[in-house]
């Protein structure tokens, strides 16, 4: 069954999908756990990006993981996580992702790649220098911040701030730490030009994801996020914030859940359970049987959508959705909620996306939602 018009995605016209946008997942995997409540009976739709959570949602052991994206490239790029998940040890699939050296990635790769379909194959086999730096560390969004680290961090912090930043101590002394050495004026204004709209247009994300953008001062919003995050929640163990001042898992026994040596037999016996699909979801919810998913993730798509075009896919939501299921997704610049007139499929759960939001690791964004399907 074909989407109606209305459902047809808006950035895909706007947007190249040629490179990988995202190498890994910066939305913090525990708030999926704790707000999505997924049961062995539940079959998750999950934007895939990096993937990342996808696995982690996986680890829940519900019936399916089904992933979607509009972008071939990131689909190419779980569907090589998942083939290294099959293939090889824990050692080698951390060095074959970048979370570690010690082997040759390209010789992990081709004992892998029978595993891929032609699509993927076609594509890592054109980007092998992507393969030959780590997998985590070829996404345009994380170049950018890696450059960030490498180009000015290390310019204006002292050399072992980050290794006092992340030792485990009172918040009280942390944040201390952080007005004192970290948020210098310098620090601020660097951090505020960096992540502006106009820089991050340019080489971070792209000018089609700001359309619907009308926050003025782009770079002093994600300062304040940063800033209460590194006073607000504790940073020892905060693997989204460690990656993002230091660019490395330095333990990854406390990092994302795919890369702990403890979940790789499990997701060995589970990854046969996702299922990759590229293209709209807006298309994708109508080819499927009503009730085919109990639970979403959906990333922060709506931060790309008009307000019609959110809510005519808010409505396909909570039509096609199980009833009773859940739908998880956060807003990072563009406040978007379900609208009034679908309040009889959807309802949101306001004290329950407060609460987790409150806890979220992952310093980026303003809102964390979840909804539940009526």
């Amino acid at each position: 069954m074909s989407s109606p018009p209305e459902l047809q995605s808006e950035i895909a016209q706007n947007m190249s999908f040629e490179q990988i946008r995202y190498s890994q997942v910066w939305e913090d995997h525990r708030l999926l756990e704790l707000g999505l409540q997924i049961q062995p009976h539940d079959d998750v739709l999950s934007i895939c990006s990096g993937g990342c959570n996808a696995l982690a949602m996986l680890l829940l052991e519900p019936r399916t993981v089904t992933t979607i994206d509009m972008n071939p490239a990131q689909s190419a790029l779980l569907e090589l996580k998942l083939a290294g998940i099959r293939m090889l040890e824990h050692e080698e699939f951390v060095c074959l992702v970048g979370a570690k050296e010690g082997f040759d990635r390209l010789r992990l790769f081709n004992r892998v790649k029978h595993q891929l379909t032609d699509s993927a194959l076609s594509f890592w086999e054109s980007h092998e220098e992507e393969i030959e730096s780590g997998l985590i560390q070829t996404g345009r969004l994380e170049r950018y911040i890696k450059s960030f680290v490498d180009d000015h961090l290390r310019e204006l912090w002292p050399a072992d701030l980050p290794e006092r930043l992340f030792r485990k101590q009172p918040l009280s002394d942390q944040a201390r730490l952080f007005r004192e050495e970290a948020a210098t004026p310098e620090f601020q204004e660097r951090f505020r030009w960096y992540f502006g709209r106009d820089n991050m247009s340019s080489s971070g994300r792209d000018p089609a994801q700001f359309k619907h953008v009308e926050e003025p001062e782009v770079g002093a919003f994600f300062l304040d996020r940063f800033e209460s995050a590194c006073t607000q929640l504790p940073l020892h163990n905060n693997f989204y914030m460690e990656h993002f001042l230091t660019a490395q898992y330095r333990d990854l026994s406390i990092g994302p859940p795919y890369l702990r040596a403890a979940n790789f037999s499990q997701l060995k016996r589970l990854v046969d359970r996702v299922h990759i699909h590229t293209g709209e979801l807006e298309g994708f919810l109508y080819s499927q049987p009503d009730g085919a998913f109990s639970k979403a993730n959906l990333s922060d798509i709506f931060e790309y959508m008009s307000d019609s075009l959110s809510h005519s896919v808010f409505h396909a939501l909570g039509d096609r959705l199980r009833k009773g299921g859940r739908v998880a997704f956060w807003n990072l610049l563009v406040t978007r909620i379900s609208p009034e007139s679908a309040r009889h499929l959807l309802q949101p759960d306001e004290t329950l996306s407060k609460h987790l939001h409150q806890r979220d690791r992952s310093w980026f964004y303003q809102m964390f939602h979840i909804e539940e399907v009526l």
